[in-house]
């Protein structure tokens, strides 16, 4: 799983370096305190963007994000109707309405989807690459066309590109996730990054109860404009972080030379279709999705990797977390999902997902594992038939 992978000296490193100060704070906001600035201006300056705001996880970054592009009640909010949950509990928690749509091919949001679904009321677009890129040129010319927010909640994409440009730096901001099936890992963790100085203010103001951080003004003395919560990241978390930044390049390289062996070993398959990709050179490379004829086929492979010791990541086994359809928990709040049936909300989606195997590639898989796990999905599309 990326960097859980890799946890080790040089983590504890950076912890022991921080408790060897005297007068430890790990306090974000504490006295001398350095490791999460540190962190936050290393991966700017590799993201390539002016700002980067560190917050306690990823769900708190895409909510951080949104407040901090002044997402409000009432205002529509499209996005995809795949995607882990946590973007729709964002969107819903600032009292705004989350407006899923269908896929396109690529199992990212559909540019026509979009441009349907806009009303008068509608702010925003949160794109969110699922281990690679949407097809973005389309995307960010209708939110030009309409005056509309480009939001990215790139989580599950550190790293991945569009058309040589990385993922979180299209949008006006953009969130990650450093949980433990991400790029990188914290324990728990995530950041917003954007070149928009009051995007990035209104968003570290968000995370931290609405102090406005004005240089110069102790904490407590400091104004403030909006509400907030408390989102706060750790130095203990930060330091993580920093030993984890510096693997980044090693752990995106491997896992794409470990997909691509994957991929080239099942290519032949006729009854397996490999997912398409709007710039597949700038995908992401832990995580490998095809498509097989319908549900049964899909969960009956499943079951046949399972026995070989292979488990899938979110299709099958975690799409209840992943699929609007599924969601009257949180939808059915809204008048225009309270009395819908939301499976036919989005039927081609659901279709989709459900013959869909999604599998996670591991950074330090060795050959003899690539080639049994290659094997297993060829002798589990003979299977299926």
């Amino acid at each position: 799983m990326a960097g859980a992978e890799l946890i080790g000296r040089e983590e504890l490193a950076e912890i022991q370096e921080l408790f060897s100060r005297e007068k430890v704070n790990l306090y974000r906001y504490g006295g001398g305190n350095y490791k999460a600035r540190e962190f936050e201006e290393k991966f700017a300056a590799w993201m390539g963007v002016k700002y980067a705001h560190a917050v306690s996880s990823g769900t708190a970054a895409i909510h951080c994000a949104l407040a901090g592009a002044g997402i409000a009640p009432g205002d529509e909010v499209i996005t995809t109707a795949w995607t882990f949950i946590a973007p729709i509990e964002a969107i819903s928690a600032l009292g705004a309405v989350p407006v899923p749509v269908e896929l396109d091919e690529t199992y990212h949001l559909d540019p026509l989807e979009v441009e349907k679904a806009i009303t008068p009321e509608t702010k925003a677009v949160v794109a969110i690459p699922m281990w690679a890129s949407p097809k973005m040129d389309e995307i960010s010319a209708i939110c030009r066309k309409h005056n509309l927010i480009l939001i990215e909640d790139a989580a599950q994409a550190l790293g991945a590109s569009y058309k040589g440009r990385k993922l979180g730096t299209i949008g006006s901001v953009a969130s990650f996730s450093f949980d433990a099936g991400k790029t990188l890992h914290t324990g728990e963790g995530g950041i917003i990054v954007t070149n928009d100085k009051e995007i990035y203010d209104r968003a570290a103001e968000f995370s931290d109860h609405g102090h406005m951080h004005l240089p110069g003004l102790p904490r407590g003395k400091d104004p403030r404009r909006s509400k907030g919560l408390n989102l706060r990241l750790s130095e203990v978390t930060a330091a993580i972080g920093l030993a984890q930044l510096a693997k980044i390049d090693m752990i995106l390289s491997k896992s794409r030379e470990n997909k691509q062996k994957i991929k080239d070993g099942i290519r032949h398959l006729q009854n397996i279709t490999l997912r398409p990709f709007s710039d597949e050179a700038g995908s992401q490379g832990d995580t490998l999705i095809f498509r097989v004829r319908d549900r049964e086929a899909a969960l009956q492979l499943e079951a046949h990797l399972l026995e070989h010791g292979f488990g899938t990541k979110i299709l099958p086994e975690a799409l209840d977390w992943h699929f609007a359809g599924v969601w009257g928990h949180l939808l059915g709040e809204y008048d225009r999902y309270r009395d819908a049936d939301l499976e036919t909300l989005w039927p081609k989606t659901g279709t989709m997902l459900r013959s869909s195997i999604c599998l996670n590639i591991p950074v330090l898989i060795d050959e003899p594992t690539i080639e049994k796990l290659v094997q297993a999905i060829i002798s589990g599309a003979e299977k299926i038939g």
